[in-house]
């Protein structure tokens, strides 16, 4: 007997038939409406009553043409969709810039797989920059012109937050020419697909802005040494020790899982890491990446930490651990097993090394204060004081020096290509310069020191300067006997 049933807004007709072979089928028929679907079951339930095979393959037949009828009109008003605009189509020409970014953004972050990070990024960069001057402008009457304007009124625009507290307007910084870039890198990228959506006729064509690119400040191995000595924090300590020595990302250092820390390897693995991301990127953003969302420490918070997969998949790597960083970290575990007994219950415990003492998370961002302090209370000079980034950079030029240039090893212990790590990490030290003026001092003029040299001595001097600048320890060595030698003289 013909049967009734509703799947999700659908009223379907289920009953069994024979084919000509004689074997049993079930037919499974779909409509629109409830009225519909009850005639038909009504309808095949008579047929089926009276034994009327040729007529019930009759109804069947003719269903199956009028599901097909249905699916080439469909099919052919879709054609016709894609070749000419739709009505709301052709009301995209009369919206604004803000109408078509709050659409495209979400949209292309998931086409893109933006990270929350990068989500984050674009949509401050719209608040604060594009929706101001372009906002509500028509997107379809923008014009090269007006992309000039906006370009020039970023680059007068005035700085805010820290970069302007207690300044005189005069004395307040314009925006840095990477800033420029960056935000008309947003606004251009979505030009295409605006005139795919035809919210424009034509794409403006504006050249990009010119970026006075700053390289991250870095220190030699010496200065992290003694910065090390002074910090007294536990937690700031062994988070600079491992940024150090491990060249890690500042969310990779508050990422570190202790189950991957191996001792009798003396190694761990980078797994993971931690980051804040607003909630209107959690809720636009696929979630397959994210491991956890921790909970809001104030409930009106508009953002949270997150522990996600590590930035690229090469971010994904061992890392071999020094004995002093390992006594430290057998250290930190002690004081988390303490924690675990004070707190009891309420220890939120995340699997973290470096975590709070009731196991929260720390934000990334969290380190930056506190180290630029120490490095104030050392007395350091605001120009040369560095970022915590800026620890991870210097131990990758430390290594590239350990290994004599093996840019290849040192790229993959942290994650990055090679390429990366030559134009970005490949900058000399000032003692190596001082170093290098002092051999060409040494080595051009017609000193007394010159003079006494030996026929050995001359005859292989480009071997000899090329083994001084080739080992470090060398280097210093002898930049410390020119020194002493100089100031006798």
């Amino acid at each position: 007997m013909a049967t009734y049933k509703i799947r999700g807004n659908s009223h379907c007709v289920l009953f069994p038939y024979k084919t000509e072979s004689g074997e049993t089928k079930k037919q499974w028929e779909t409509y629109t409406t409830e009225l519909e679907a009850l005639t038909r079951q009504t309808y095949i339930g008579y047929l089926q009553k009276t034994r009327d095979v040729d007529g019930l393959q009759k109804a069947i037949n003719e269903y199956r043409e009028s599901r097909l009828l249905s699916k080439l009109e469909r099919e052919a008003t879709m054609e016709a969709s894609l070749e000419k605009p739709t009505h709301s189509t052709k009301k995209n020409l009369h919206r604004t810039y803000r109408d078509f970014a709050l659409k495209w953004l979400p949209f292309q972050a998931r086409k893109k797989r933006f990270s929350p990070k990068t989500y984050d990024s674009y949509l401050s960069n719209m608040e604060n920059h594009i929706f101001p001057f372009l906002g509500d402008r028509v997107m379809s009457t923008i014009t090269s012109s007006d992309i000039d304007n906006f370009v020039d009124y970023l680059s007068k625009k005035p700085c805010k937050g820290c970069r302007s507290y207690n300044k005189k307007p005069k004395d307040i910084p314009h925006l840095a020419s990477g800033t420029v870039k960056r935000v008309f890198n947003v606004f251009n990228s979505g030009l295409e697909t605006a005139k795919r959506w035809e919210y424009i006729n034509d794409i403006p064509r504006s050249s990009a802005p010119a970026e006075k690119t700053k390289k991250r400040k870095a220190w030699e191995y010496q200065q992290v040494s003694a910065t090390l000595d002074a910090i007294e924090d536990r937690i700031l300590h062994l988070a600079v020790h491992l940024a150090f020595v491990c060249s890690l990302r500042a969310g990779e250092t508050a990422g570190i899982d202790i189950k991957t820390i191996d001792f009798r390897d003396r190694s761990f693995w980078i797994t993971q890491e931690v980051l804040r991301a607003s909630d209107e990127s959690l809720k636009e953003l696929p979630q397959n990446e994210v491991i956890r969302v921790f909970p809001k420490e104030v409930n009106t918070a508009k953002s949270s930490l997150i522990l996600k997969a590590p930035k690229t998949e090469g971010s994904f790597r061992k890392q071999y651990l020094t004995t002093p960083l390992l006594q430290e970290i057998s250290e930190r575990l002690r004081d988390i097993e303490d924690d675990k007994a004070f707190f009891g219950k309420e220890y939120m415990d995340y699997g973290l090394l470096i975590c709070k003492p009731d196991g929260r998370p720390y934000d990334p961002n969290s380190f930056v204060k506190p180290f630029k302090q120490c490095q104030t209370d050392m007395g350091i000079a605001d120009c040369d004081q560095i970022e915590f980034q800026g620890l991870r950079k210097s131990g990758q030029m430390h290594k590239v020096r350990l290994t004599q240039n093996n840019y290849q090893l040192v790229a993959e212990s942290s994650g990055q290509s090679p390429e990366v790590l030559m134009s970005n990490y490949n900058e000399a030290w000032d003692s190596e310069k001082r170093t290098l003026s002092l051999l060409v001092e040494t080595s051009f003029y017609q000193t007394a020191a010159t003079t006494i040299q030996t026929p050995a001595l001359t005859d292989n001097k480009a071997k000899i300067i090329s083994a001084i600048l080739s080992d470090p320890a060398l280097t210093e060595q002898l930049l410390q006997l020119l020194q002493g030698s100089a100031v006798t003289t």
